[in-house]
């Protein structure tokens, strides 16, 4: 059985972020500049990083959600995004990580974009951001 992706994202935000990342977002009241177009907008689904599912909805305020998942791994965060040139860059405010793992914690990710697809630049992974490597991209749903 497959539930929509939409669903998925729910779920993975509910479950793997801390109830006081919700109360913060909820509690905001800056906003991020709204995209130049909206052909951005929407939901993405990663692919092309074997055994992780992730999900990024850009939304129409500035804000995003993002969630990642690799084993026992769950990050989820949330924040501002903004758009220039063929750059995406998420500025995260709040951001539910496992506290055995604070290595996973970022402040910002970068995405180029190329066409429909955003493809990450991992902050985490900084061996393969100074080798050029880039893994996986987000697919607009």
């Amino acid at each position: 059985m497959s539930l929509p992706r939409a669903l998925l994202v729910a779920i993975a935000l509910a479950c793997g972020a801390p109830v006081a990342m919700a109360q913060h977002a909820a509690t905001a009241t800056q906003r991020a500049a709204p995209a130049a177009g909206t052909a951005l907008l929407g939901e993405y689904h990663l692919e092309g990083v074997m055994e992780t599912g992730s999900g990024l909805r850009l939304k129409d305020d500035g804000t995003f959600d993002w969630y990642f998942t690799y084993g026992a791994l769950d990050l989820a965060a949330r924040g501002k995004w903004t758009h220039q040139g063929d750059a995406v860059e998420l500025q995260v405010v709040d951001m539910g990580f496992p506290p055995q793992f604070p290595q996973t914690k970022f402040d910002r990710m970068h995405l180029r974009v190329e066409g429909a697809n955003l493809v990450p630049s991992w902050p985490w992974d900084m061996d393969a951001f100074r080798k050029g490597e880039e893994r996986g991209h987000y697919v607009h749903d």
